[in-house]
């Protein structure tokens, strides 16, 4: 029997980069990511970053250098 699910790109867990912030992924979905933000809240940017969770596509996070 053959499995048609798609290989992961990240592991739960796993540090990545948005927006030149560091997130930690919740979740893998098969286009999106569910990222929690590690220093929220962001001071000043209330309105950009309302909720320490998001969907993010896949090819918005990058991983640290």
């Amino acid at each position: 029997m053959e499995s048609n699910k798609e290989e992961s790109w990240f592991e739960k867990g796993e540090l990545l980069i948005y927006d030149q912030k560091e997130c930690r992924v919740i979740a893998e979905y098969e286009r999106t990511v569910c990222v929690e933000f590690t220093d929220y809240p962001f001071a000043g940017e209330e309105e950009e970053y309302p909720y320490p969770r998001v969907i993010l596509l896949k090819n918005e996070v990058t991983r640290p250098s």
